[in-house]
């Protein structure tokens, strides 16, 4: 490893520090960088449309003595980049303002439309009904299974008195998806634009204004990017003044982008049942204020 990053990058390891799976803290004769493995050549034409763009909100790539963005390690790619230190703290209010504004800017500055055919529609509708299926069949027979216990736990009673809002919740997702296909039944293009799809706190510099990992990064719908952020820090839901006053207020979603970020919303995350009655406990009172948060959310669309 230490004879590559010399040959193609002219670069003097001291050390190697794994950082994380397939992360590397490179320390060297001309400073500090990061070095990262991925399985294939998707991040370099990402990382050419960013360049192309102009897009300042990341991370530089080295190029090596190719001019390339990526160089063939054993069955794999790496690529390099300078080490940005992430040391602020976690500072989790400030991370996520900045985060939400650089969604907004970047999705403002790569937005695009795309021809779609009707065949593009039936499959994604397709594709959520039938998780919203799973879902509705999952929760059926855990509530069909709680019914039939004569002497239920606190937590089994919580699930028996509050199914009705998963139904509820998964009925709504339905009626959007519904809606979403009425409106774009006469529709040949859509609009989308890059997404980042991997929020992590970690990944945030508020010195450097950068995101530091773009492993993730693709084209796509601008609502993922918004759906994903819930889905992987259900704790933002409390922060729903950042997400208007940071994204919102930067960025019109159009109505078929709202009744599809709708739908994705109301489709009620899983939870299983463990022999911890108070875990058991936690996971259905998160799941109850995620049902009210989303309530709330969709109300600032």
């Amino acid at each position: 490893m230490k004879e590559l990053i010399l040959d193609y990058y002219g670069i003097h390891v001291i050390g190697l520090i794994t950082l994380a799976t397939n992360v590397l803290k490179i320390k060297s004769q001309e400073g500090y960088f990061v070095l990262k493995i991925v399985n294939d050549k998707h991040l370099e034409t990402m990382y050419e449309y960013i360049e192309t763009l102009h897009l300042e909100c990341f991370t530089q790539i080295l190029l090596n003595k190719n001019n390339e963005y990526l160089t063939i390690y054993e069955q794999h790619y790496i690529y390099i980049m300078p080490y940005i230190d992430n040391s602020q703290g976690m500072l989790k209010e400030m991370k996520i303002k900045f985060y939400f504004e650089t969604l907004a800017y970047l999705h403002y500055h790569s937005f695009y439309y795309t021809k779609v055919n009707k065949q593009y529609f039936e499959t994604l509708n397709q594709d959520i009904l039938l998780i919203i299926n799973e879902r509705s069949a999952y929760y059926d027979q855990m509530i069909q299974n709680f019914e039939n216990i004569a002497m239920r736990s606190p937590s089994q009673w919580m699930l028996v008195m509050n199914y009705y809002r998963i139904y509820g919740a998964l009925c709504s997702a339905r009626q959007y998806l519904s809606r979403y296909m009425e409106h774009t039944i006469d529709y040949h293009q859509i609009r989308v634009c890059m997404n980042y799809k991997h929020f992590d706190y970690d990944h945030i510099s508020l010195k450097e204004k950068r995101l530091l990992s773009i492993d993730n990064v693709c084209i796509d719908l601008p609502i993922y990017d918004l759906f994903d952020i819930y889905q992987r820090i259900p704790d933002i839901l409390f922060d729903l003044d950042c997400f208007s006053e940071c994204y919102l207020k930067k960025i019109e979603l159009k109505e078929d982008e709202k009744l599809l970020l709708c739908c994705l919303m109301n489709i009620v995350p899983l939870i299983d049942y463990s022999q911890d009655e108070i875990e058991n406990i936690i996971k259905l009172s998160r799941l109850m204020y995620y049902l009210d948060s989303v309530h709330n959310f969709i109300g600032q669309l």
